[in-house]
């Protein structure tokens, strides 16, 4: 398959590096993530993605880059929240599990990357806060349920 896509990307004339490495996490992340999922694949577009695989405790930035000669690289950098909790997609933050969107809904806030780097899109919209509130157990009243089960 490799020898396939390199005879392609050189029959086109530019070069693309594919990023297919383990996750780059510090020593110990196990400890605090848990068993470790290496499922989570970059999209080709700048952002912030929760690693839905591994219940949103781990988070990654990707960043394609296209130089002058052509060549194309995507960078991933990975990243695990603090004990405790998790990547909240409408945020780009870290926080506890009752303020955050449910990690199972998190894909449907993928969309906010989109306006990272744009310099007058707003970061959130009244829409987008709307949208969350029902994935987010502080407001859909669910939070002493969630502090119950720690």
């Amino acid at each position: 398959m490799n020898v396939l896509v390199g005879a392609i990307c050189l029959a086109g004339g530019f070069s693309v590096t594919l990023a297919i490495e383990a996750y780059e996490l510090p020593d110990g992340a196990e400890l605090i993530v848990g068993p470790i999922k290496t499922t989570f694949t970059c999209p080709e577009k700048y952002g912030y993605w929760a690693d839905v695989d591994n219940d949103c405790k781990i988070f990654h930035i990707c960043h394609p880059v296209d130089y002058p000669d052509g060549k194309h690289e995507l960078f991933t950098y990975s990243f695990f929240c603090g004990n405790q909790t998790v990547f909240n997609q409408l945020t780009f933050t870290c926080a506890w599990p009752e303020e955050a969107v449910a990690c199972a809904n998190a894909p449907e806030f993928f969309y906010l990357n989109d306006r990272l780097g744009i310099p007058d899109a707003k970061f959130l919209t009244d829409e987008d806060v709307d949208k969350a509130k029902q994935y987010i157990p502080l407001y859909n009243g669910q939070a002493n349920a969630v502090r119950s089960k720690k």
